[in-house]
């Protein structure tokens, strides 16, 4: 049965009642925004009592549990498709609810298989549930329209991740309502709308004339002594910890006193959204040197002189029995090693941070020279395009700021001959300090061996614009943030080594894409930052868009996009994520993520797909702009 209306086509089953198809007019893919026969409808165990397809009115009636019955009335109304639910205690005594015991499925396309299929045929689902809860999807290719999804009645806190056996499923949502009791005969009624739009704005636009509230910040993550700003047209008043502040012509103003992570209600007469906010201390970066070196280096075993993920609870290293090379997933860190070689460069460290700095180097040594070769981080066994060249870029990272710290000349020559290998290998969506390792070859005298490593950076540019940029000359790599912002590295890095201009040109149709992956999330930052972190209350854990480097990532193309055009959006974007990726740290310097980490490591049942990172891996490869650098 379909379902036309507001420029939007729903095809329900008969047989669930779900959309199993949802198109938008306009559309020259017809690409289906929703996947499989659930879509819409109440989560969990249910059953179909009756349904009736009117014109202009579709109604189902579910037996939900717990003697809960549900209804469901799809109708048009001004610009949207409503989906309005009625969730009503028929039984003789009250239910007590759990947060999420009640819910809608909402299964998106959102998935990364061949590229030139993500491309064309699959969506992103950008979720917000803060309770005034929205759901944003546009095409990985980034061409319009659009489609919105907006609660107008009801809130929402939270919702999960139902994935499947590919890491490349991620569309499985289901939006989970708050904890509540219903009395016998007592409803529970919510009601969201489906609408088409051209793009993010007007995403917003139509969503506060439906009388969604929304909020914006320049920034979420201060430190201690600045001010935030929210602005919002509906909201009435901010509530925090610290009191109430009323929003005046829009605007509310306070600067918070306690550091930390905390949470801001915007208040409307209909609607509230919570929103969380960062405090770090003035002293972060130093507080962090001294967590990492007190607490998180081994001095003892095999392992002696690494980085491992940190456990609050048990104030213990964690170590996962198994690990054959610190870069394993799950494993020990090389990021708080490239933190302590970039601060020393920038002031003098104490003679014991200084050992610390050269055990760690001798550790890394050795895993990553076994036997005169750059050593295979997985045994040959990783499936993926990459394999033992995976964390080539971070090998190279290591021994470029060896260099830096020590003036070793030898560091710098390694670097460039494990990048040389990367390149040779045929890797090209890879972020790598390609650029910085040649500028300091020629600085050095070594201009024959920076003129080699330049032309096969060109190399590896020219091979991806030759595939038509579509990322598709890799079918078994999973179309996904990591190779679109990779591609754009690799032809930012071409075009400032030789200075072609076609480089640039390209590289903008990349930047475009990544885009599609960025967006105003007022959980963290406003105004296009990715979606770095992901928080599931059901499970209690914390995922990542993707790989664990994706907030450094983001950061690292931003800013060389502005280094090569000068454009300030790109600058105060990669900024703004930076200071995003330092709320993941406390007074301490301790990461909020040691919790995942310690629960990956301790053999709690974890999907093997899932990829949750550890401790230290958000540190960035960019620490000028971690410490200091606006």
């Amino acid at each position: 049965m379909i379902f036309s209306a507001a420029g939007l086509s729903l095809y329900f089953n008969k047989t669930t009642f779900g959309v199993e198809r949802l198109s938008v007019e306009g559309d020259p893919e017809t690409v289906s925004f929703v996947y499989g026969r659930t879509f819409g409808l109440p989560s969990g165990n249910n059953f179909l009592l009756k349904s009736d397809f009117a014109t202009g009115r579709f109604f189902g009636e579910f037996l939900y549990f717990s003697d809960i019955v549900c209804s469901v009335t799809v109708t048009e109304k001004q610009g949207a498709v409503s989906f309005a639910y009625i969730f009503k205690n028929q039984g003789k005594e009250a239910v007590n609810l759990q947060e999420g015991d009640l819910g809608v499925c909402t299964p998106f396309f959102d998935r990364f298989d061949d590229p030139e299929i993500s491309l064309r045929r699959r969506v992103h689902a950008h979720v917000r549930t803060a309770g005034a809860a929205y759901v944003y999807c546009e095409r990985y290719s980034g061409d319009l329209p659009a489609l919105g999804l907006v609660f107008v009645k009801g809130e929402s806190y939270s919702y999960s991740l139902d994935r499947g056996a590919a890491k490349g499923e991620r569309g499985q949502i289901t939006l989970r309502f708050p904890a509540m009791t219903l009395a016998p005969q007592e409803e529970f009624a919510c009601e969201f709308l489906l609408f088409p739009c051209s793009g993010r704005e007007d995403f917003f636009q139509k969503a506060d004339g439906f009388g969604f509230l929304t909020a914006q910040a320049e920034d979420l993550t201060v430190f201690k002594g600045e001010e935030l700003v929210f602005r919002s047209s509906r909201a009435l008043k901010l509530q925090t910890q610290e009191g109430e502040t009323p929003f005046v012509d829009g605007v509310s103003r306070f600067k918070p006193k306690a550091c930390g992570a905390h949470v801001a209600t915007i208040c409307s007469d209909t609607q509230k959204l919570q929103v969380k906010y960062f405090v770090l201390p003035d002293d972060l970066a130093e507080n962090r040197i001294k967590f990492v070196t007190k607490r998180q280096q081994l001095s003892e075993g095999r392992f002696a002189g690494a980085f491992a993920a940190y456990d609050r609870k048990s104030d213990e290293v964690i170590v996962r029995s198994g690990v054959h090379s610190p870069f394993s997933l799950g494993g020990f860190r090389a990021a708080p090693l490239l933190l302590l070689l970039r601060i020393a460069q920038k002031k003098e460290l104490t003679e014991e941070i200084k050992q610390k700095i050269s055990q760690a180097i001798a550790f890394y040594d050795r895993e990553i020279y076994r036997g005169g070769e750059v050593a295979d981080d997985v045994g040959g066994k990783r499936t993926r395009f990459f394999k033992k060249y995976y964390n080539y870029p971070l090998y190279a990272a290591i021994k470029l700021e060896e260099y830096n710290y020590s003036g070793e000349l030898g560091a710098l020559m390694q670097s460039a001959v494990i990048l040389s290998n990367l390149f040779k290998s045929g890797s090209i969506y890879e972020i790598t300090p390609a650029e910085s390792v040649v500028n300091a070859l020629c600085a050095a005298g070594k201009t024959t061996v920076a003129g080699e490593l330049t032309e096969l950076i060109s190399a590896a540019a020219d091979k991806l614009i030759a595939s038509g940029n579509k990322y598709a000359s890799f079918k078994g790599l999973p179309y996904g943030p990591e190779i679109v912002y990779g591609a754009l590295s690799t032809l930012l890095d071409a075009y400032f080594l030789t200075g072609k201009e076609y480089y640039l040109l390209v590289a903008k149709e990349h930047l475009a894409r990544l885009e599609t992956f960025s967006f105003p999330s007022t959980d963290y930052a406003s105004h296009y930052i990715p979606e770095i972190f992901q928080e599931d209350r059901g499970s209690g854990l914390i995922y990542d868009m993707s790989p664990h480097f994706t907030a450094v990532h983001f950061a690292s193309v931003y800013d060389k996009y502005y280094r090569a055009t000068q454009c300030e959006k790109y600058r105060e974007l990669s900024r703004r994520i930076v200071l995003t990726s330092m709320s993941l740290f406390d007074k301490d310097g301790a990461s909020y993520r040691s919790k995942s980490a310690a629960a990956a490591v301790n053999d709690v049942p974890l999907s093997s797909y899932e990829e949750i990172s550890c401790g230290e891996d958000v540190v960035l490869y960019h620490f000028d702009l971690l410490f200091g650098r606006k």
